[in-house]
């Protein structure tokens, strides 16, 4: 997994700000990014964050912001599993 980019994180805290725990569709996300980014690079960005997880589709163009928290409590989890893991592995 790879960092996230600047405008990564910029477009999760605009769709974050704006909508936190509700739903939302993708022209709704469009418009508020619209003044920022082209919509190429919205509809990339929102790709890229729906398939690592803080996006989560809930329809065919309905999403939802996964609080960033919860995100890295995840990722956190995986990591820490998968490190015990190799570490029982090495001793």
């Amino acid at each position: 997994m790879r960092w996230f980019k600047k405008r990564e994180i910029v477009i999760y805290y605009l769709l974050y700000k704006k909508f936190k725990d509700r739903q939302f569709n993708l022209g709704e996300a469009l418009d508020i990014l619209s003044p920022y980014f082209s919509k190429k690079v919205s509809l990339n960005v929102i790709r890229y964050l729906t398939n690592v997880g803080v996006l989560i589709k809930v329809g065919d163009m309905n999403y939802k912001v996964l609080p960033f928290e919860e995100y890295l409590g995840e990722i956190s989890f995986q990591y820490l599993r998968r490190r015990a893991i190799l570490r029982r592995k090495t001793q």
